[in-house]
């Protein structure tokens, strides 16, 4: 993935998932997808997030959040919760932060609001 301003590349996420003896997974979250203005005088701040990860069934994958603001990468990480008809599993452990986002509280508290919606599947 990248962005792309008049020409000038704001950003590049590279990704990979290695050593999968089943299928890989990538889903990108589109309602995760937004531009922000809320966190830096006016600046758009883009964010997204996916799952990533190798699977053989119903297994949690990792998730990633990420922002980018200023060409600054901000990244929420941890594991997919599913849920289904008789109960729920994945996802028990916090979403980690990067030093970035550690360091951008606003941003911070707005991601980690996000994040249970974010990372949750629900499978009927």
């Amino acid at each position: 993935m990248k962005q792309v301003t008049g020409g000038n590349v704001d950003w590049v996420l590279n990704d990979y998932a290695n050593d999968c003896g089943v299928d890989i997974n990538l889903d990108v979250i589109t309602k995760s997808i937004e531009i922000n203005r809320a966190f830096s005088n006016n600046e758009a701040t883009v964010m997204f997030a996916y799952k990533i990860g190798c699977i053989g069934g119903l297994d949690p994958v990792t998730v990633k959040y990420f922002a980018y603001k200023n060409g600054v990468k901000y990244a929420l990480r941890g594991e997919e919760h599913i849920v289904v008809e008789n109960g729920s599993y994945g996802g028990e452990n916090p979403p980690i932060p990067d030093s970035n986002l550690r360091g951008g509280k606003p941003l911070l508290d707005y991601m980690m609001k996000k994040w249970k919606a974010i990372s949750m599947t629900k499978i009927n």
